[in-house]
């Protein structure tokens, strides 16, 4: 049953691995792959209290190596969160000054127009 285990404990990190593009080649992490290699060598010899021990240990090491990487992925997650409002706050300030830009420029286009047409039946109601 062990070995049965560590099987699909391999199995599953090669289906889990980062594909190569434009190959049918995966990559793996060679220090894990390496360590259920050898607990599949020390249940094969019949070293099972020995391997049941091994895989215990290195089991609890995995679990504390996957609790700092989780806290490691959600601390970057956080950051790239960070950094994406901090982006999305200098848009919307650049957005924000090229609307009142806009908004100037209409503004006084518009004031120029108003004393075109105030100037224009001023004249007409001199004549």
């Amino acid at each position: 049953m062990e070995l049965l285990g560590l099987l699909d404990t391999l199995e599953s990190m090669i289906l889990d691995g980062m594909k190569v593009p434009f190959t049918k080649k995966i990559m793996v992490d060679e220090e894990k792959l390496l360590a259920v290699i050898d607990k599949i060598r020390l249940v094969i010899q019949g070293g099972s209290d020995y391997a049941r021990k091994a895989i215990a240990r290195d089991e609890g090491k995995g679990q504390a190596v996957e609790s700092e990487e989780r806290s490691h992925e959600e601390s970057k997650a956080v950051e790239v969160i960070e950094q994406a409002y901090q982006m999305a706050k200098e848009v919307r300030e650049g957005a924000d000054r090229y609307a009142d830009e806009i908004l100037a420029n209409l503004e006084a286009t518009s004031t120029r127009i108003l004393r075109t047409i105030k100037a224009g039946r001023e004249r007409l109601v001199k004549k």
